[in-house]
């Protein structure tokens, strides 16, 4: 182990990079297995729609559907800060209102927060752009170099 003492306890050393070319020689050397993890697939957005914007009893449903084809491209990432983005709508809604008076409201007197609607859908999914793809190529060309073949 490198000048360390020799022990029967196992070290289980994880690492996550975002730009894995950029790793030198020696760190490629010392993490034997590289495993490209994918961007989500379309059941896997869906869950993390789901998960992060869930339906609320006696409210509309979502367009989990109309995401999940407008999110191709989307890291999980990408998919949380488009759900962040919807969810501020309902309170921009408020603060909008607000703004426009001139008077202090009293605490009991402000708007109640509303549900996500689907044109905040569709204004996060006009605001968020998809990152990961910019280097698609290259985290293919990447793991073809020097990825792990995981058989399945």
């Amino acid at each position: 182990m490198d000048g360390l003492t020799r022990t029967k306890e196992l070290v289980f050393v994880l690492a996550a990079t975002n730009l894995p070319w950029e790793l030198d020689a020696a760190m490629l050397r010392r993490l034997e297995k590289r495993i490209l993890v994918p961007l989500p697939e379309p059941e896997a957005r869906r869950t993390m729609f789901e998960e992060l914007l869930p339906s609320q009893p006696d409210e509309d449903m979502l367009p989990y559907d109309l995401m999940v084809e407008r999110t191709e491209g989307f890291s999980g990432s990408d998919i949380r800060l488009l759900c962040k983005e919807a969810a501020m709508q309902p309170l921009r809604r408020i603060m909008t209102l607000l703004e426009h008076r001139e008077e202090i409201v009293p605490d009991d007197e402000l708007p109640k927060v509303g549900p996500i609607r689907s044109e905040d859908i569709e204004i996060a999914l006009k605001n968020t752009r998809p990152s990961a793809h910019l280097h698609a190529h290259r985290y293919e060309k990447f793991n073809s170099d020097y990825g792990s073949q995981i058989l399945q």
